[in-house]
Order: structure tokens, then sequence, then C-alpha cells
């Protein structure tokens, strides 16, 4: 290059506002600004209970963050923790249940918050089926789903509540089953997953329905939240703590804005969420953000004797044989404090 040449291509330089930095430089700080691109894989098809994450995206929590976050459609726990096993996505949401069932399979995952501390399980009836406590579902034909954690935690819920088990007749059904079934009167209930289940079924029954949560009847669980591979927490922890503040902030804002999430998740799943669901759902939401000993703590962040009682939950009715000590499972380095 000659003197000429070298000094036509630096006063183009310092006309585009470039100064005197060279061309690796000017790059580098380009790739630096740009949004780190991240995956979340839900554990099923977009619905209510998803919508902190939406939330984080739609309002730019994440832009914030400097994070560019796909979100990713699923099918189950188990599946959205695999994907995050096989580093496929960066995080998935999963059941706290299921976090603890596939890491004793081997499988390298780690909780970074609980967006559900309170277990959303439930009995699901209508009125007329009179099911006000555990103890009304003895003689009753109870809907439930082999292998789901609900149908896996109900013994617990008898148990809890003195109701012997074997009055309760319990029908195996396909989770499309369960509305259809409970509304021609064919089961007097079904347990299921409230925010979930409850707008739909609410939005559609002829008379009022009733919810009998397992968290009011002595089963204390965690539930829904994100995970992550450990390389990835160590590997990425200012990612880590910008997607974890960034959800945190999309749960505070749908609490304080239930109208305009409404309309967003009606927006972006028109044919899936209605209207009316989403708003019965959002109404839902704050019942299970918060446990008993979660009252006042940040958004996210999890309590270690919450994680034990769930642990101590699987041992028991879940054929959970490796146990290990509750931090194992879970992290709250990232949890903003301020956010509550």
């Amino acid at each position: 290059m000659t003197g000429t040449t070298r000094r036509n291509v630096l006063g183009l330089m310092v006309a585009a506002g470039a100064s005197t930095l060279s061309t690796p430089y000017i790059l580098q700080a380009r790739a630096q600004s740009a949004p780190e691109k991240m995956r979340l894989r839900l554990d099923f098809l977009a619905t209510i209970p998803h919508v902190y994450f939406f939330a984080a995206r739609e309002k730019g929590f994440f832009a914030e963050e400097g994070l560019d976050v796909e979100i990713l459609e699923g099918n189950t726990s188990a599946q959205s923790i695999q994907q995050v096993v096989n580093k496929d996505d960066d995080f998935g949401v999963a059941g706290f249940d299921a976090l603890v069932q596939g890491t004793q399979e081997g499988l390298p995952a780690k909780m970074v918050m609980c967006n559900f501390r309170s277990t959303p399980n439930v009995v699901l009836s209508l009125e007329s089926s009179g099911i006000e406590t555990p103890a009304d579902l003895g003689g009753k034909i109870i809907g439930v789903r082999a292998g789901s954690g609900p149908t896996t935690m109900f013994p617990a819920l008898m148990a809890r509540n003195d109701v012997d088990a074997s009055k309760v007749s319990q029908l195996n059904l396909d989770f499309s089953a369960f509305i259809p079934s409970l509304l021609a009167k064919r089961i007097g209930g079904f347990v299921g997953f409230a925010p979930t289940q409850y707008p739909v079924l609410a939005n559609l029954a002829k008379e009022p329905v009733k919810s009998l949560y397992y968290s009011q009847f002595g089963v204390v669980a965690l539930s829904m939240g994100v995970v992550a591979h450990p390389d990835t927490i160590s590997g990425k922890p200012k990612q880590v703590a910008g997607f974890v503040r960034a959800v945190q902030r999309g749960m505070k804002w749908t609490g304080e804005n239930r109208a305009e999430a409404e309309q967003m998740l009606v927006g972006l799943y028109p044919r899936t969420i209605k209207p009316e669901e989403a708003r019965i759902g959002l109404e839902l939401l704050p019942k299970f953000e918060r446990s008993a000993r979660t009252q006042d703590a940040a958004l996210g962040w999890i309590d270690e004797a919450d994680a034990a009682d769930t642990i101590a939950l699987m041992k028991e009715y879940a054929s959970l044989k490796i146990a290990r000590e509750p931090s194992t499972y879970y992290t709250n380095e990232f949890i903003d404090s301020s956010i509550k």
C-alpha cells in the first residue's frame, strides 16, 4: 500500500468516526455490541404459564441484557432437560421433580430460577361433584395420566390427609380426554396442572369449577423453573445472570400488567390461547409464584427447605433412589434480590 493510499484509507476511517482504530479492533467492538443469541426450550406447547418468558422477550428485557433469545416449544420437562444436557439449547423450562429425577440418571443440569415455588398440582372438579377436601374423593372416579407429576404425587395428597387411596377409583386417561370426560360427568374429577387446565375448563363449564390444590393440603413441592447445563453456568455467567434477571422482570411486569399480558399472549398465539382463558390463567399465576417460605424473597429464589421437602416427597412416592443435598439441584447465585 502506497503512502497516499494509506492516508486516503485513514482519512475515510476518521470521516466515518473510526478515529485511528485498526480494522480488527473495529470488528471486535461491533461483535461485542451484538446481542448474544441463546435458545430457550419450553416444556410444552406455548401456553399461559410461559407468559414470563414471552414478556421478557416482547418487552425488551432480554435485549437490554444483550441477549437475543429464541423461544422454542417443547413436549415434556424430560425432553427440555435433555436438550439442555445435549447443549442443543441453552436453557430449558422443566419441573423441579423432573430435574431431580434426571440428575439421578446422571444428566448434568441445574435450576437457575424457579417460577412456580408452590406446586400448581390440583384436583379439578365441577361443583356438582361435591369435592371440597381430599376426604371427598372417596368413592369418586378420578382421571389420572400415568407418569405425570400430578399423578405421581396424588398418593402423597391422600396420605397427608389420611384418605384411604383404595377408596378412590383412578382412571388412566390421555391428557386431552380429561376435560371432555369431566364435562360429560364420566369422571368426578381429574388431577392436573392448574394454570394450563383450569382456564380451559372454567371457560367451558356451565357450573362453577372447584380446585383442590395439593399445596393447601400438605403437599409442599417446587414446580416449574429454568434449567441450564453446568458448562453454561460456569462458562457464561454474565449471560445466565442477564437471562434470569430478564425473566424476573418478565414475572414482575406480568403481575403488574395483566390486561396487556393477556393481549400479548393472544396476539402471539391466537389459535390456541383464547382471551377469556388468558385472563383466567393470568389471575391464577400469583398463587404459584411464592411458597409459604418465600413470601418476601426475590422472584425465582429457591428456598432450601422447599427443595428438601420436594426431594423427600420424591423419595417416598416417586421411587427416587439417589437423593443428593438440595443445593446440588439449584443455584440462587444469579437471582437479582431487588426484583420481588
